[in-house]
């Protein structure tokens, strides 16, 4: 099933925007997709401390400033220390190292985001060292694919990663959403020659069919986001604005868009 015939199932309008903030006609117009937005965030079932919660929502909603993330980023590895063992430890920490990297990307300090993005990528190999895992698999994925983005040089020697991390996640677990998320995303909002829009529309839409309503609220957002920007590479004016608005109602401040379509 396809996502318009997912909307034309729930009777979605897509003339409209309601009460969320319509993409501006300038990013349709020059549509250029970058590595960015690859963020599944699928949680592992190891539970995070309460204080993760505020940091990720902190970075999605961006409502304060990276001095002020960089708080709760600090506050959130020392509750992680404190609670977490094995493997789940380097696992959890590498998740916040790229959220404090997106929000430094979105603030446009790509320099610092990379350094964030490298560690994210030390602590993802390191928990593989522990014990391969999909989440390990994954979050190296993700934090590759950041540092693609904010290193273009780096990135076009290193994209082909990306899948290959990924799909070593399926191979332990088939039905990885996550996984299966990343592979989607990154053949969306990678730049040519190295994405295939077509593709990562078709397996977004595929995850789209899958109940989303029963995902993480983050999970949901991520998914919609990216059906928004492939179906403005795809010229699908009106799906793309139905998928704004269901991506706005979770994170109404969110122009995380502008990252992903220059």
């Amino acid at each position: 099933m396809n996502a318009g015939r997912i909307l034309s199932r729930e009777k979605e309008q897509a003339n409209h925007c309601g009460g969320v903030q319509c993409l501006p006609q300038s990013y349709k117009k020059n549509a250029m997709f970058c590595i960015l937005f690859l963020l599944p965030a699928y949680l592992s079932a190891e539970p995070f401390p309460p204080p993760f919660s505020a940091f990720r929502d902190a970075v999605y909603n961006q409502h304060i400033g990276v001095m002020e993330l960089m708080r709760l980023y600090s506050r959130t590895k020392e509750a992680f220390e404190q609670e977490l063992t094995g493997a789940a430890l380097p696992l959890a920490l590498s998740r916040a190292e790229y959220l404090m990297g997106l929000a430094f990307r979105a603030a446009g300090r790509n320099g610092e985001a990379a350094a964030f993005f490298e560690q994210g990528i030390a602590r993802a190999e390191d928990a593989l060292e522990i014990a391969p895992s999909p989440e390990g698999y994954r979050l190296l994925g993700t934090n590759i694919a950041f540092l693609c983005e904010v290193r273009r040089s780096w990135g076009f020697t290193n994209y082909r990663r990306i899948e290959e991390n990924a799909g070593k996640a399926l191979a332990l677990d088939p039905d990885n959403f996550a996984a299966r998320y990343l592979i989607a995303a990154s053949s969306v909002a990678s730049p040519w020659p190295l994405g295939n829009v077509r593709r990562g529309y078709a397996l977004l839409a595929e995850l789209a069919g899958e109940n989303p309503e029963a995902l993480e609220h983050e999970d949901r957002f991520n998914l919609y986001l990216m059906l928004e920007a492939a179906c403005l590479k795809q010229n699908k004016d009106g799906e793309a604005r139905v998928w704004h608005e269901r991506a706005g109602a979770i994170y109404p401040g969110n122009m995380f868009i502008g990252l992903l379509v220059k």
